[in-house]
């Protein structure tokens, strides 16, 4: 089994217990270890390097919000501000994977 799909086996054995994004931490810390993972609230924080943020929020079953950030800190009350976009969970996988670099 390649590494994608072994994330998102793990990822969907996660949002079938219908977890917030923040609870998916654990999953994308295994598969990304060099990736900073946080939580805030009902959301999670994805760092890479010193001021790049991926922050995620799930609105759905299937359904994500998701914000690309240059900053060296940043909420995930920007995802209340608008021009995010959103992404179901094979668009949220790539999503990642393109954050980290792979």
């Amino acid at each position: 089994m390649d590494e994608r799909q072994a994330f998102k086996n793990d990822l969907a054995a996660a949002l079938q217990r219908n977890v917030s994004a923040a609870e998916l931490d654990v999953v994308v810390s295994k598969h990304f270890p060099d990736l900073n993972v946080f939580r805030e609230n009902e959301d999670l924080i994805i760092v890479h390097g010193e001021t790049r943020r991926l922050l995620i929020r799930r609105v759905g079953p299937d359904r994500f919000v998701t914000s690309d950030h240059a900053a060296a800190s940043g909420s995930t009350n920007l995802l209340d501000a608008g021009g995010e976009g959103q992404r179901d969970v094979d668009a949220l996988i790539d999503e990642i994977a393109a954050f980290a670099g792979r």
